[in-house]
């Protein structure tokens, strides 16, 4: 989830380290859920953080202060049987999209969501179903994935494999080519916050 945080809040992430990333930019990222901090311009007037669809269906561009600050790297994709289904190819098969809104804790928001299949299923009995979407909130980006019907066969051989992806994001080859700092606060261990690691994401 990208979002804005509030004075206190950041207060409270610097209480937390002893080594704080760029003040402009915070990340905590635990198994759950990953969350993008950052403070634009006092200049700026626009939306805090936008979404906005990028060219490969499913993917967004995640924009801060309307500069662009996190491209879309690709399409959605995920393990199942064994395979990797991928949107870009046509293996995970889009059956619908559908827009709707709401208010939760965090605000009001429009959720954009895309219900995806393995076309090798189509007259499956039970086929597999998973859905990817994004919700846009005044100040933040919230990332969902959903598997409405369980995946199987998703180990990939190695313990720092993934078995989805979804969002994902493209970051320039180089700081000379891009003069954004972009920084993280990533909690780690066992238990979430257990310990944590900070840097400049590269």
């Amino acid at each position: 989830a990208f979002y804005l945080p509030s004075q206190s809040r950041l207060e409270h992430l610097e209480s937390r380290l002893e080594h704080s990333p760029p003040r402009d930019f915070r990340l905590e990222e635990s198994v759950a859920d990953m969350m993008i901090a950052a403070l634009p311009p006092l200049a700026y007037t626009g939306p805090a953080v936008e979404a906005r669809h990028a060219h490969a269906v499913g993917s967004v561009d995640i924009f801060i202060a309307g500069a662009l600050w996190f491209p879309a790297a690709g399409a959605a994709w995920v393990r199942h049987r064994g395979r990797k289904l991928s949107a870009a190819d046509g293996s995970l098969s889009l059956v619908n999209s559908r827009n709707s809104s709401g208010i939760d804790s965090y605000g009001s928001y429009f959720r954009t969501a895309w219900r995806w299949a393995d076309r090798d299923e189509a007259n499956a009995t039970a086929p597999f179903a998973f859905e990817t979407a994004v919700r846009r909130y005044e100040s933040h980006v919230a990332f969902e994935q959903t598997f409405f019907a369980g995946a199987s066969a998703t180990a990939t051989g190695d313990k720092d494999g993934l078995v989805s992806g979804y969002p994902s994001f493209r970051l320039p080859a180089s700081a000379a080519t891009d003069p954004v700092r972009r920084g993280y606060l990533s909690y780690q261990g066992q238990m979430v916050g257990a310990g944590y690691k900070t840097g400049e994401w590269e």
